[in-house]
């Protein structure tokens, strides 16, 4: 029943009782007129000494990992709540925090949320809301028992024990032809002491064996920096879900992206095409790693930004023997030709390039593409849907 409705009804008894003077009537008013103040005075009550609580998540997690949280409501009034229903407002995929139950006085009542992160970007957990309301079920009150607060889901990374970027080019330091007249990390040979060398380069067990001053050498430390495009040209891609170009390129992106950086210690810049998110800058360690998965965690195909104009803002940007990998799907045959012109520039290019049509089967492929690559002498790795991506990527070239 309504309140309103029962207000009409207590108007209609009070109105019979005044005209006819039966006293059922009056009975009957009195009766419906105190489940009213009651109904309101309960309902004031019932919201009472309810506390909630649940565990602090941390503000990232990533693909297949299970996110656990626990969730705690307690009664600290002496009047039961008869019901009261907990309902979460979450938007990460399959996770329910909600509870329906009655809370007794004084009573502490807990349970848990699991849920397996399966797929990526920027969710919400809460916000945390209760409602209840009076034991006939005439009025409900609502009240947010926790704010909301964000959940970045990371693209999934893949354990890769090998990658090579370049066909028979060293992804490590190398030596320069150039001495270096600053302290590095590449000591090549030792020499005559000369007067105004400094102490600190002084080899100590060469001059004990030969009885000289002798110090030391250093080469420049030369690396190779590594510059990761993803091409998300809206209108390049295939596929649905996970079963989808897009998420094949990003998680192909932040394995390769991981690799170089945890077990190379190469420099690493991410270029994402098609997107309204900026690239990254060229750098090295973990919190360039937490920076690239962070940003493409929220990097989707949005935009219709052909790959051969991403190519062309590169061209300004990219150094020379800077190795420059392609994620994309695309069909287009302009592109290739501006990947040639950077390469006569001097910049190394390697091409991870993505079957449409084994995503759809609507679509054409992209034989002539890869063709026009080889030819060029651009590295080509193949990848269809369902292969097993480790294999492919360390397989390389083919």
């Amino acid at each position: 029943m309504r309140p309103w409705q029962l207000i009409l009804l207590i108007a209609v008894t009070f109105v019979l009782g005044v005209g006819i003077g039966w006293q059922p009537f009056w009975v009957l008013t009195y009766a419906l007129l105190s489940a009213l103040v009651l109904s309101v005075v309960w309902l004031a009550l019932s919201v009472r000494g309810i506390t909630f609580a649940r565990s602090a998540l941390g503000g990232r997690a990533q693909v297949g990992e299970r996110v656990e949280e626990s969730l705690t409501l307690e009664n600290h009034s002496v009047i039961p709540k008869l019901w009261i229903q907990v309902s979460d407002g979450s938007t990460l995929p399959g996770h329910h925090a909600g509870y329906v139950s009655s809370v007794g006085p004084h009573q502490r009542i807990a349970w848990r949320a699991k849920t397996v992160c399966r797929r990526r970007g920027r969710f919400t957990l809460g916000p945390v809301t209760a409602t209840t309301g009076d034991p006939l079920g005439l009025f409900r009150r609502e009240l947010v028992l926790a704010p909301e607060h964000q959940l970045l889901v990371l693209p999934p990374t893949l354990p890769l024990s090998h990658f090579e970027l370049v066909p028979g080019l060293m992804p490590g330091r190398g030596r320069g032809a150039q001495r270096s007249q600053q302290t590095t990390t590449n000591v090549v040979t030792v020499r005559n002491y000369v007067p105004g060398d400094a102490l600190t380069r002084i080899h100590w067990p060469s001059t004990a064996r030969l009885s000289q001053f002798m110090v030391k050498e250093f080469d420049l430390d030369p690396t190779i920096d590594v510059v990761v495009l993803l091409d998300l040209d809206r209108e390049a891609q295939a596929g649905e879900g996970d079963s989808s170009t897009e998420e094949y390129g990003v998680t192909i992106a932040a394995s390769i992206s991981a690799y170089l950086l945890r077990h190379q210690e190469l420099s690493v810049g991410l270029q994402v095409n098609g997107t309204a998110e900026s690239g990254l800058a060229l750098d090295r360690g973990e919190r360039q790693l937490d920076r690239v998965l962070e940003l493409l965690a929220i990097a989707h195909a949005t935009r219709r930004v052909s790959l051969a104009e991403a190519l062309a803002v590169q061209e300004t940007r990219l150094a020379r023997n800077t190795v420059l990998v392609v994620v994309t799907p695309s069909t287009e045959l302009d592109w290739p030709q501006a990947l040639h012109h950077l390469q006569r520039r001097g910049v190394r290019p390697l091409v991870i390039l993505m079957d449409p049509q084994s995503f759809d089967e609507r679509l054409g492929g992209n034989a002539r593409t890869r063709d026009m690559l080889v030819a060029a002498g651009v590295p080509v790795i193949p990848v269809q849907r369902g292969d097993p991506l480790v294999h492919v990527l360390e397989q390389g070239p083919r």
